[in-house]
């Protein structure tokens, strides 16, 4: 793929510059089976935004969209591991009332461990850890010792109950995770039944933004908290936005070791994706300085 001069500049041997782990998913829209996940918009914005994009995944026989990640690098452990690919394919259902997520969850994959990661997969620049139903394990965190290590924890923070019905838990394994991550982020909607572990996560990680929709997001670096606010759209599906966020901040990150200008950078990426469906919005580096050179931040 072609890649623009705002690209990282180092190759891993895998030739990989974005990696995501996590599970694609199929995303229930009227009577339609959409592409989603968080490894999915990840790896689409990773692209976007110039870079070679990979995920690792697991999937089962009944996912539909490999024609939609051509241009991504796979590693689909099922492939690998036998056990896995018995498993079905993650598969969520969003009802929005109100400007009120409720969710149901359909079906689970498998698990990914870090015996599942090859060792030549383990020199790349970004790695983006983003369960959606708590399928990474916290191992993982260890195969990547020179990487920029970012985390978004919706899928460590969920359980559901017999019927799939979506309900918040706390994340019991961060302390074994958070010390060798250099960003976590997450979303107000994720942490708002357990309002006091921001600062309880701040204490264990390098950088913590935390996601507000329609508000922006607040920066806590160096113990201080900024507020970065949102870019004015007209909005039509918030789905995807946090992880549009976390990649675009991860590498305006890598690229400018700002965490200021990567909130602003984030925030005008994030702002594209929910203008349209799924990940159809999900804009190139053009636009988003484009966007940024407008000065229309609210």
């Amino acid at each position: 793929m072609t890649r623009n001069n705002n690209s990282a500049n180092n190759i891993s041997s895998s030739g990989i510059q974005f990696l995501s782990i996590g599970h694609f998913t199929h995303d229930v829209v009227g009577s339609e089976l959409i592409l989603g996940g968080a490894s999915a918009y990840s790896s689409a914005t990773a692209r976007k935004l110039g870079l070679n994009a990979g995920v690792i995944t697991s999937v089962g026989r009944d996912f539909l969209h490999f024609d939609k990640l051509h241009d991504v690098s796979l590693i689909v452990i099922g492939k690998i591991d036998k056990s896995a690919s018995e498993y079905p394919t993650t598969t969520f259902e969003n009802i929005y009332e109100n400007d009120v997520r409720r969710q149901f969850i359909r079906g689970v994959s498998a698990v990914i461990y870090a015996n599942h990661i090859p060792d030549n997969w383990c020199d790349i620049d970004i790695v983006y850890l983003c369960p959606v139903a708590n399928e990474v394990d916290s191992s993982i965190v260890h195969k990547f010792p020179d990487s920029i290590i970012g985390a978004s924890p919706q899928g460590w923070m969920r359980k559901w109950d017999s019927d799939g019905c979506v309900s918040p838990r706390k994340w019991d394994e961060a302390p074994k995770v958070l010390p060798y991550v250099d960003a976590l982020i997450m979303s107000e909607e994720d942490i708002s039944p357990f309002p006091d572990i921001v600062e309880e996560y701040a204490s264990m990680v390098k950088i913590l933004v935390l996601t507000r929709g329609e508000s922006g997001s607040t920066l806590f670096c160096d113990g201080k908290e900024v507020n970065f606010p949102a870019f004015k759209v007209n909005v039509l599906d918030p789905t995807g936005a946090g992880d549009v966020f976390a990649t675009a901040f991860l590498i305006k990150l890598k690229q400018s070791q700002d965490p200021y200008e990567a909130s602003i950078f984030a925030n005008c990426a994030a702002s594209f994706v929910v203008e349209k469906r799924g990940t159809e919005g999900i804009p190139d580096y053009k636009q988003v300085q484009s966007r940024l050179e407008s000065n229309i931040q609210i």
